[in-house]
């Protein structure tokens, strides 16, 4: 079951917090559509590339340097490395799983990182990383 913002007739603390994030990732700048509240966890869904690298340099990643195309391979494992490296560290340990959709000449899709759901405890430390940085 999905929860979003309009079901506020049962607020929880994971629903309160991915509002919370929700609000916070548009302050950023971050497009995160699939952000939800499922079976107590928070559903962090697909992003661009582009969003999970801007996530991982707010999150104090190191920033890669060298001219990059985010729709390649080796480029998006780096993304991948420092987004999961750096929400490690501002979690205390949290772990986010992440899974690379390459594009799609087919369907015309873009390549698009899929992020795990995460727990409450590190949905929480993402928040206040985030907002640190506001």
């Amino acid at each position: 079951m999905r929860t979003t913002i309009a079901d506020a007739d049962s607020t929880t603390p994971v629903q309160e917090t991915t509002d919370a994030l929700r609000a916070a990732s548009r302050q950023h700048g971050l497009d995160v559509p699939g952000l939800s509240a499922v079976g107590g966890k928070v559903e962090l869904g697909e992003v661009t590339v582009a969003t999970a690298d801007r996530l991982a340099r707010l999150l104090d990643a190191p920033v890669q340097t060298a001219e990059r195309n985010l729709e390649e391979w080796p480029e998006v494992r780096q993304v991948m490395r420092r987004l999961g490296a750096a929400f490690t560290a501002v979690t205390g340990g949290g772990f986010l799983d992440l899974y690379f959709h390459h594009d799609c000449v087919r369907c015309d899709s873009d390549a698009a990182l899929a992020l795990s759901p995460i727990d409450a405890q590190a949905a929480r430390g993402l928040l206040a990383a985030l907002r640190s940085r506001a």
